[in-house]
């Protein structure tokens, strides 16, 4: 024998309005003026003598150029194939056109 069990409904939720950029949920004060000055980066030594580290400036300059790479090449990627698939479209429109046809003829000179 089995049993179900059943679940209390939930209470319907509640709608609120959106708030705005304008409003906030509570006063806003500034405790501790922060000093935004540059600062030299740190440069931690590496454990490995032969392998130098780079500063965090530089790590994030190589990043960027790596990402502005892959986004150039996969933009190419994406621009061939696009290229592809509107050579190969008339061509693959034509052979099903073409099966759908043959498929009608042989079906109609069975009945």
């Amino acid at each position: 024998m089995t049993s179900t069990q059943t679940k209390k409904p939930r209470a319907p939720r509640k709608t609120t309005t959106p708030r705005t950029m304008t409003e906030t949920p509570y006063p806003v004060t500034i405790t501790k003026q922060r000093d935004f000055t540059h600062k030299e980066p740190v440069i931690i030594p590496s454990h490995l003598d032969e392998i130098p580290v780079i500063s965090a400036a530089s790590y994030i300059k190589d990043a960027r150029n790596r990402w502005y790479i892959h986004t150039v090449e996969l933009k190419e990627v994406w621009d061939v194939h696009v290229n592809m698939f509107n050579q190969v479209k008339p061509h693959a429109l034509n052979a099903h056109e073409y099966v759908v046809k043959r498929f009608e003829e042989l079906t109609a000179t069975k009945d």
